[in-house]
């Protein structure tokens, strides 16, 4: 499956723009007692309705591509790929909780591994350019001048760990289930990159 991916909205080629038409083809339809989702339809094989999909959480995926690999082609190419993954995963996915937590751990792993391949780290994207590509309703807990900061200086699972609970406000348990970590792991990676934050403002920067 090819996608031409757009990090900030269009749908995908084959696939009609949602218009009124399309929205009502989208409408809950009766079916065994209960209506039928978009998840539901994109499982069926409705392509306007993946389409639809892809326009709810492409902003997000992009997002932690980007923050995590800190290069928009890399962003680009992960989010496009996760989405693929997602349209040949469709009949796994069993509702839109479990949607968002399995695009998040495909963008997140995927970053990761690219991450891991690279010669040296990468050069972090400042957080108000990528803000472009993301929704006005996706703000990051922590400002973008502290967050930035924290992840110039974090290795990479650190870096992933921070990035999902302070932008995805996911709790310990979850980032631990998603990233397939030790809980402990990910409290002690929260614990010294606060730690190492702190140091930081504080004037006296020390490795993390």
């Amino acid at each position: 499956m090819s996608l031409q991916f757009s990090p900030v909205s269009g749908p995908l080629p084959g696939a009609a723009a949602a218009s009124d038409t399309g929205a009502a083809a989208l409408r809950p339809a009766p079916a065994a007692g209960h209506a039928a989702t978009v998840v539901d339809l994109a499982r069926r094989g409705d392509m306007e309705a993946f389409a639809r999909l892809v326009r709810t959480h492409q902003a997000r995926v992009f997002s932690v591509a980007l923050r995590l690999t800190g290069r928009r082609e890399d962003a680009e190419e992960l989010a496009q790929d996760a989405f693929v993954q997602l349209h040949a995963a469709l009949s796994q996915i069993q509702g839109e909780s479990h949607l968002i937590h399995w695009l998040l751990r495909a963008v997140t792993h995927r970053s990761i591994d690219r991450l891991r391949q690279r010669e040296r780290q990468p050069r972090l994207v400042p957080l108000d350019v990528a803000g472009e590509d993301i929704a006005a309703d996706q703000v990051d807990p922590l400002s973008a001048r502290r967050l930035q900061t924290m992840l110039q200086v974090l290795p990479v699972p650190a870096r992933a760990v921070v990035l999902l609970r302070y932008q995805e406000d996911l709790d310990p348990p979850e980032i631990a289930t998603l990233l397939d970590m030790p809980l402990n792991t990910v409290k002690s990676h929260l614990r010294r990159s606060l730690d190492a934050l702190r140091a930081l403002h504080g004037g006296h920067p020390h490795e993390y």
